[in-house]
């Protein structure tokens, strides 16, 4: 009588889209198939995220439909394969609890190229040490990886990402797109020689006419305030690179959850990049800046749900409109009334409406 299969999924993941040799989603999915067929296993389905982090299971998509459907019974299977334990999670604490909700249901892990099975008594052992050794390295890389950037930033290079509005990126580096430039120079220019405040000059453009080039990171051709903004605090126009203007730090309470936070001291060096607008009018900008500052705190709270945040649709742009509160400030910092409202996330006037 032959034996009936094994019955197991197969779970692959990359952290970014280019990897190297024999770590490819590909690469990963051809040697599992080939130890599942040399196990005598019937693979029942394949899971597999792509450019997504080990570092929790959050993002995650397909990680976390394979275990919804491994404890809803959908898959039917005694085992999970992977090509590496650092592929099934870098975080020990991650690893440990997504492996015991598989084993409540009767699954557990293979790691083909680490040589452990869960099901074998120490199995569970080499998991738990792997997994934390898994941690520290992805510490590791990404101390390296900070590293790295800081000392692009000492060189004055661009660090990577989208250019900013009014450059372009060339083999890497920043050059001038004169195209785009021509509205950089025209905010800096209104804002420090004019009364405008950062809405009167995006409602200002919007109304003469100019037309906000749409990149690969944005669609609307308005300009908004929050727009403004962006150019007027972001050094990279008088020539200088930025880093280190915002953080990630950790929830309280959280094992996972971090916030951005704006960090006030950050390194500031000479870009090699050629500045669209002179120091002196970015310190003036600047200045000008911290003396208007932000006078509103803007804030969210489950006392005040706003239940057609989504639903309401801008007649401008047809974007979502989303609830906000304001909350109004004494000149001692103390509250003392707040603003609710709906609003288009571009938060833009167009053709004097808003």
């Amino acid at each position: 009588m032959k034996n009936k299969k094994v019955k197991c999924d197969i779970y692959t993941r990359v952290s970014t889209t280019m990897q190297v040799d024999g770590y490819s989603l590909d690469a990963q999915k051809e040697k599992l198939k080939r130890y599942a067929e040399f196990q005598n296993m019937e693979i029942v389905n394949e899971y597999s995220d792509e450019g997504k982090s080990g570092k929790s299971i959050e993002g995650r998509t397909e990680f976390q439909r394979m275990l919804d459907n491994i404890e809803n019974g959908t898959d039917e299977v005694q085992f999970v394969l992977v090509f590496k334990l650092s592929r099934f999670g870098r975080n020990a604490a991650d690893v440990l609890n997504s492996l015991q909700r598989m084993q409540d249901f009767g699954v557990n892990l293979i790691c083909v190229e680490d040589g452990i099975d869960s099901s074998k008594d120490s199995g569970k052992l080499m998991i738990s040490v792997l997994s934390a050794v898994a941690e520290i390295e992805r510490e590791n890389i990404l101390v390296q990886t900070m590293e790295g950037r800081k000392q692009k930033a000492r060189e004055g290079k661009w660090n990577g990402g989208f250019a900013p509005y009014g450059y372009e990126l060339v083999n890497g580096e920043l050059q001038i797109a004169e195209d785009e430039a021509e509205i950089i120079r025209l905010i800096y220019d209104k804002f420090i020689h004019t009364n405008m405040g950062i809405s009167a000059i995006a409602a200002w453009l919007n109304q003469h006419g100019y037309k906000k080039k749409k990149r690969q990171n944005n669609t609307l051709d308005a300009f908004a305030a929050s727009f403004i903004k962006g150019v007027l605090d972001n050094p990279v126009y008088c020539g200088k690179l930025a880093y280190g203007r915002r953080k990630n730090e950790k929830v309280s309470g959280t094992r996972n959850e971090y916030r951005i936070v704006k960090q006030e001291n950050y390194m500031l060096h000479d870009g090699i990049h050629e500045g669209i607008i002179s120091e002196t009018d970015w310190e003036l900008a600047h200045q000008k800046r911290e003396k208007t500052g932000v006078k509103y705190e803007k804030t969210h709270s489950l006392d005040h749900e706003h239940i057609l945040s989504g639903i309401l649709r801008c007649p401008l742009c047809g974007s979502g409109m989303y609830g906000n509160v304001n909350r109004k400030k004494k000149k001692d910092g103390t509250l003392y009334k707040d603003y609710f409202y709906y609003a288009c996330k571009h938060r833009c006037l167009v053709d004097g409406h808003k």
